[in-house]
């Protein structure tokens, strides 16, 4: 009698667990732990290699090397939002967990999606928590020292900003982005 429980319906379980456990972490402590997202990227690429062995095709793709791929785009596409201040180191780790569960083509529709879902979650912030006029002013400041960069090489000579207008628990957008991804991935490659 076959089994009812393959290995890729086992890493989807424990992918939701891992994202579920990210959301509530971040919404508590406003930080997604390193130890959870290093158990995470140990059992995708666990349950990769038996799905491979047990000829089934696992979340992430055929190829041996299908869920490394995935964490290095998952993080990779995240990384330019870190660097310029819009999300957390936790967050491009978090991503990077996703990719390695489900293979670089579908981390690139998560993060579109994450995107999608990080702007709406960003305007029910800003609408409840009442700071739309600082995150405009912090927008603001930001976008002119851009500028400023981009024309003079060097950014505005003031004070960091004094306050920010609010967290974001920016896991909940990569959980809305990555169950979307799963349920309707974007043909995005090959």
């Amino acid at each position: 009698m076959p089994s009812l429980v393959t290995v890729p319906t086992a890493a989807l379980v424990a992918l939701v667990v891992l994202i579920s456990l990210a959301v509530a972490s971040d919404l508590r402590a406003s930080r997604i732990p390193n130890r959870l997202v290093l158990w995470g990227l140990l059992v995708a690429v666990l349950l990769h290699a038996a799905a491979l062995l047990a000829g089934q095709v696992p979340l992430a793709g055929t190829a041996a090397w299908a869920c490394i791929a995935g964490m290095l785009v998952g993080g990779a596409a995240l990384l330019p939002l870190y660097l310029l201040r819009a999300c957390g180191a936790g967050d491009v780790k978090l991503m990077a967990m996703v990719g390695s569960f489900v293979g670089p083509g579908v981390v690139l529709s998560a993060v579109l999606y994450t995107l999608v879902a990080g702007g709406v979650l960003s305007l029910a912030v800003m609408a409840l928590r009442g700071v739309t006029s600082q995150t405009l002013s912090n927008l603001r400041f930001l976008l002119t020292d851009w500028g400023q960069r981009a024309t003079t090489g060097r950014g505005l000579r003031m004070a960091p900003l004094a306050t920010t207008a609010a967290r974001l628990p920016y896991a909940a957008a990569i959980a809305a982005g990555t169950l979307a991804a799963l349920w309707r991935p974007l043909a995005l490659l090959g």
